[in-house]
């Protein structure tokens, strides 16, 4: 058996020489970087151009670098970029050896003509030097800046018979001021080709090429399409991506869908404010959901007593407002990045009224103020207890019903509305009035009356001028408004007679 002795006799002589020195080297890291300040100079407006930075450890010890930051004055967020971390592809913390460095690439794009200032920050562990500060610098200069577009963003050869050959052509122009490099254009595989290719030339300030491709269906698909990626020197636009379609395009290309949500409309009951949403509207070419599809609504068609259209038809949710009963088709077309248009979706609507008494007027003038008046049986046209736009909503027996002056319209076409809910055993007479001439003269009015939600009558006069009152008709109810077999009947006066304005009731 191995055995370690330890001499006893040396002991002494170690006492009595003293301790040796001892000299114990921490290993710590040192920051170092390289350059000390970033210049990046005078950059012409919109091009990028990029610097790389050295972040050195000139210690002994490792460097954990936990983060780099960028600090930018005066709020130009993306002016300054931080591109690549070369030892730090996923943005987690670096480690840095003794002697050896970290490749940091920044990037410099000028949004106008003026000084930049910036600071990258890098924190560490170095107790020393936690966060070391790199001040950078650049400036945005006028120069001659290329600015490409093209005069379509897809083309469409239409069908062509199996073998046979179709030309058509889309053109690249130069918006800007400089000359504008085409570095490729890359076609998909497949029967379309490129007749004229640009590659490698440049295109003067404001002047154009003009690209010609062939469509050669050559199987018994029912169409085809195929991208071709622009690539060119524009500093704000280095690609741009064109679709070339033929026949229909096939399984090869997803047209975009519009969906509208007619659902979501049923039920409404005029006047009132509707939403107009077409959510399950799709763009299958754009699977990450990266490019927003263009909305076109159009309301394609409206009741005839009807002003209404739609303020905003390029919203995605534009509002509609329902001003009176009838039917409504609303159509609406999606288009896709491309420049692809969906086939149109229409929705139509019935828009019933909800009230057992509904009477709209509508008008043909613009300069002309029209009003609607609804007279219980043996009162005033300008009584306190008609329903008109001085008393909107008059105090009847509870008999007779409710009665609201829904919708007035004081600048011309209308239209007007009265309801009355549950009305009772009574008549009603039913008159337009023609309160003020703004230089219209005579107009064209139209009268629409609901029964229990149904459509009964429709009737159109011309009033000549104002001092007017067009006696349209009356409906009368037979029984109180709780009887089953309670029915309105409406009944034709359709007579115009002088009539001039008045004060309003003091006891409406």
């Amino acid at each position: 058996m191995l055995q370690t002795r330890v001499s006893f006799l040396a002991l002494p002589l170690l006492i009595g020489c003293g301790a040796p020195d001892t000299k114990i080297v921490a290993l710590t890291p040192d920051i170092v970087v390289a350059p000390g300040d970033l210049a990046f100079g005078d950059i012409v407006k919109l091009y990028t151009v990029r610097s790389e930075v050295q972040v050195l450890n000139a210690g002994r010890g490792p460097l954990e670098v936990s983060e780099l930051e960028l600090e930018i004055a005066g709020g130009f967020d993306d002016v300054f970029t931080i591109e690549t971390q070369a030892d730090d592809p996923d943005g987690l913390f670096s480690t840095v050896d003794g002697g050896d460095s970290l490749s940091v690439t920044l990037g410099f794009r000028p949004h106008k003509y003026m000084d930049y200032r910036a600071r990258l920050l890098v924190h560490s562990d170095d107790e020393d030097q936690p966060v070391l500060a790199v001040p950078i610098t650049g400036t945005g200069v006028v120069g001659a800046t290329p600015d490409i577009a093209v005069s379509s963003l897809s083309v469409d050869f239409g069908t062509v018979p199996k073998n046979e050959t179709e030309t058509a052509f889309f053109t690249i122009l130069n918006e800007g001021d400089g000359p504008l490099d085409i570095l490729g254009l890359d076609i998909d595989d497949g029967p379309f080709s490129l007749v004229t290719d640009p590659t490698g030339q440049a295109i003067a300030a404001g002047s154009e090429f003009t690209v010609i491709a062939d469509y050669t269906p050559s199987d018994d698909a029912t169409g085809h399409a195929a991208h071709v990626l622009v690539r060119s020197t524009d500093p704000d636009e280095p690609e741009i991506d064109i679709v070339l379609l033929g026949g229909n395009g096939g399984d090869d290309y997803g047209v975009p869908i519009a969906d509208i949500n007619c659902a979501a409309l049923s039920g409404t009951a005029p006047p009132t404010t509707v939403a107009l949403r077409a959510p399950n509207s799709d763009d299958p070419e754009d699977i990450n959901n990266v490019y927003p599809l263009q909305y076109e609504w159009e309301l394609i068609g409206r009741p005839e007593l009807s002003r209404t259209y739609i303020m905003n038809p390029n919203e995605e949710e534009p509002d509609l407002f329902i001003d009176v009963a009838g039917s409504y088709e609303i159509q609406l077309i999606v288009t896709d990045f491309n420049g692809i248009v969906s086939e149109p979706d229409v929705c139509e609507v019935n828009v019933v009224p909800d009230e057992d008494l509904y009477i709209a007027l509508s008008w043909d003038k613009n300069n002309a103020d029209l009003d609607l008046h609804l007279v219980p049986a043996g009162r005033a046209l300008w009584g306190p207890l008609s329903c008109f736009w001085c008393c909107q909503v008059p105090i009847w027996p509870v008999t007779w019903g409710i009665p609201v002056y829904a919708l007035d319209n004081t600048v011309g076409y209308g239209p007007e509305n009265i309801n009355v809910s549950v009305p009772g055993e009574n008549t009603f007479h039913i008159r337009a009035h023609y309160y003020h001439n703004g230089g219209g003269g005579s107009t064209e009015a139209t009268i629409s009356v609901y029964i229990d939600g149904m459509l009964t009558e429709t009737i159109t006069q011309t009033i000549p001028d104002d001092g007017h009152v067009w006696k349209v008709g009356a409906v009368t109810f037979d029984a109180p408004a709780h009887e089953p077999s309670r029915e309105g009947v409406f009944t034709l006066e359709d007579t115009v007679e002088s009539y001039p304005s008045k004060a309003c009731p003091a006891d409406c």
